[in-house]
């Protein structure tokens, strides 16, 4: 609540550009806490789409947004995508004019999550290039995936490899150790950019911002500045480089 009174106060107007932007705590933090408040000040510049990619079945965005419905929700737009080929945005719900989101379904079955529920794993694996070209042809230019999973989530680790941007979420030091691992793994094995990461906390002060950056060797900055940071990124270069990878995923 805080962040998004702050953003409210916030009167200039930032340039935007086309961009993926991931949201991921390999910890298992409530990412929602920092997808939701930075969707809804980029809406404030350029159009927005939200999806929570429901890898652990934890629906926690639709209760941070208070965007409750038991028919439009991400669980129903996969398997729809399976059965019909369908568009995930006919399954967004409209915030306002620039921002839509898509949220795990808030009324799933612990114990039946929608990843069980898919006959092929290649439906998860597309699925996040598959949200990209369907939202971009509705005309929404930045995208951002609140990831639950860990690496060897399908979803999780597509959206990551789709992202211009990736933002680590840590709250705790024992968030650090684990958090580096995967950075570096991401890094090393799968030849993701190591200067796409970002970091920032919920809760953690900034006073212990430059000793969390000397451990995960990437940026921390609080929301706010992040999204100043985003509106550097997204040149027609890497939004070229962006269409390859959605293809490389929906052909391969």
């Amino acid at each position: 609540m805080l962040l998004l009174l702050f953003f409210k106060k916030t009167k200039e107007v930032l340039t935007v550009k086309e961009q993926v932007i991931t949201v991921w705590s390999p910890a298992g933090l409530n990412t929602a806490k920092v997808s939701w408040p930075l969707a809804n000040h980029i809406a404030r510049h350029t159009t927005i789409a939200l999806v929570e990619l429901p890898c652990m079945g934890i629906p926690r965005l639709a209760l941070q947004a208070d965007c409750l419905d038991r028919t439009l929700h991400t669980d129903a737009a996969i398997l729809e995508y399976e059965r019909k080929n369908s568009s995930p945005i006919d399954f967004c719900q409209k915030v306002n004019d620039n921002l839509a989101i898509l949220a795990a379904n808030a009324y799933a079955l612990p114990d039946h999550p929608v990843v069980h529920k898919v006959e092929n794993n290649q439906t998860l694996q597309s699925f996040p290039a598959h949200f990209i070209n369907r939202a971009r042809k509705k005309g929404y230019s930045v995208i951002i995936f609140d990831c639950q999973g860990v690496l060897v989530s399908p979803m999780t680790f597509f959206a990551l490899k789709q992202a211009n941007t990736i933002i680590l979420v840590v709250d705790d030091p024992s968030d650090l150790a684990w958090t580096l691992i995967n950075k570096e793994r991401l890094v090393d094995a799968y030849d993701i950019d190591v200067n796409a990461f970002l970091a920032t906390t919920i809760t953690t002060s900034p006073q212990y911002y430059e000793e969390i950056q000397k451990v995960l060797k990437c940026p921390v900055l609080p929301l706010h500045k992040i999204v100043h940071a985003l509106a550097d990124q997204g040149s027609s270069t890497t939004a070229k480089n962006q269409h390859l990878k959605q293809e490389q995923v929906v052909t391969g």
